[in-house]
């Protein structure tokens, strides 16, 4: 959905210093958007389009948009703000907002009745937590609107807030003498910082970073049933992080591994190739664990794509150069290597399906390179609400949405998509069996409800 992080240095040796560490754990947060980004440090703000620019580039905008002071915040994400109020209030979310349509009713709405719902829950939130001095009161409202996590700068303060089904990953983390600060999605940063102590903030806590009392913890909310985010450990945390105490790595794996136990009956392969390239440890561990039961089945690569991310549609120059040259040349930035391929049952891991172009054109490129038979294992579960895969997508056609309430497994669902795309077959993943690869109970995690409803039959 979005990278958000915040910075206090109680201690600035130079005054481009909180620059340094904001554009740090930002670019060590770029995998979570790469469409637009935004600084805001001390009165001034900085803001564009595409990917976050070279250090030296930074310091010039710093210059020019006056970034001076001891703290700042910074918003990755894979679109422009979906909220106007975005330019005129600082904060920054990773997540999305719930039962928004009555808010110009709060007794607290004031003036702020007719402005956008991110700004409205601003204004009431604000008010309890710094006017009336209420922060239970203030996250607990919070807690009512928000899936995910927010972080907003007041004068010199920065307030954050981890909603309490720790929907979306938050950590924070300080420095042996207690003078460096940084709140961020995920602990993914702790390969950069590595004199940093990095700590979840738990589910439910409002936090303030200030110059007179660095790190307080200023409200815990009970804890509510935890329902975080199942496509964190499919695509969205990077690969080094560690989300409830195990690595994102190991649980992709073990997302594969427990694919191909399910599926092993069903699948005849000889090999099975990752595309695109973030799933390539769900391939190795579904590869891995499908030898069991195949011996004439081979671990190799045999589609190299490039290795840029295409994911941002806004501006990756990648896909547009790959759809490009595709339409003039009939080539794309994927390569097959053919003796590998040819003649062969190959099965492709996706990480998800959303509009179906990706898969349809690796299919494409296999077959062209004489694959015999292709298979298709998808990472996640059916895609019907884009919220779940980064509110980016949500305007987009996704493809299994128009199936919602015309077929009651996913099997049938699975021979509906097959066509769709071109396939010899097609296997999603269930909302079961994803949740034992991740190692948590299924009830744990948020699916849309006709998702979650939607399985394998029984064997």
């Amino acid at each position: 959905m979005a990278g958000i992080v915040a910075i206090y240095d109680l201690a600035p040796q130079i005054d481009k210093s909180i620059i340094y560490y904001l554009s740090q754990s930002m670019r060590m947060l770029q995998h979570r958007g790469k469409a637009y980004w935004k600084m805001i440090v001390g009165k001034g703000i900085a803001q564009r389009e595409g990917s976050l620019p070279p250090d030296a580039d930074i310091l010039k905008v710093a210059k020019e948009e006056k970034l001076h002071g001891n703290n700042g915040i910074g918003y990755l994400s894979k679109r422009s703000p979906q909220f106007h109020s975005m330019n005129t209030i600082d904060v920054v979310l990773d997540g999305f907002f719930v039962d928004t349509e009555k808010l110009h009713l709060h007794p607290y709405i004031g003036t702020a009745k007719d402005s956008d719902s991110l700004f409205k829950i601003y204004h009431i939130f604000t008010k309890l937590l710094l006017e009336n001095q209420d922060p239970e009161l203030g996250a607990e409202f919070l807690d009512r609107h928000l899936r995910g996590n927010l972080i907003m700068k007041v004068n010199d303060d920065i307030y954050a807030y981890r909603n309490s089904t720790g929907f979306k990953p938050l950590v924070a983390a300080t420095n042996k003498n207690k003078t460096l600060y940084i709140i961020a999605s995920e602990n993914s940063l702790r390969t950069s910082f590595i004199d940093m102590e990095f700590n979840d903030v738990r589910p439910g806590q409002l936090i303030k970073l200030s110059k007179d009392n660095g790190l307080e913890i200023l409200t815990k909310l009970p804890s509510t049933k935890l329902m975080m985010d199942p496509f964190e450990f499919i695509r969205e945390s990077h690969v080094a992080a560690v989300v409830n105490g195990k690595s994102i790595y190991t649980i992709r794996k073990n997302i594969g591994k427990e694919q191909a136990k399910f599926l092993a009956r069903e699948l005849d392969i000889n090999s099975a190739y990752a595309e695109p390239d973030y799933t390539r440890p769900m391939t190795l561990g579904f590869s891995i664990e499908y030898q069991k039961y195949s011996k004439t089945f081979e671990i190799s690569e045999g589609i190299i794509k490039d290795r840029y991310d295409d994911s941002d549609h806004m501006i990756d120059f990648s896909e547009q150069v790959s759809k490009n040259k595709l339409l003039t040349t009939g080539r794309s930035l994927k390569f097959v290597i053919q003796n590998l391929v040819q003649n062969r049952k190959i099965a492709t891991i996706q990480g998800t399906i959303q509009t179906g172009s990706t898969v349809r054109e690796t299919i494409y490129y296999l077959r062209n390179a004489g694959a015999r038979h292709v298979d298709v294992v998808v990472s996640y579960v059916p895609t019907a609400d884009g919220r779940q895969i980064g509110l980016y997508t949500q305007n987009r056609d996704l493809i299994a949405n128009k199936y919602v309430g015309e077929v009651s497994s996913i099997e049938e669902l699975n021979e509906k998509i097959t066509r769709e795309i071109g396939a010899d077959s097609l296997y999603y993943n269930s909302p079961e069996i994803l949740a034992r690869g991740i190692g948590i109970s299924e009830n744990n995690l948020w699916f849309p409800e006709w998702v979650r409803f939607l399985d394998y039959r029984k064997r």
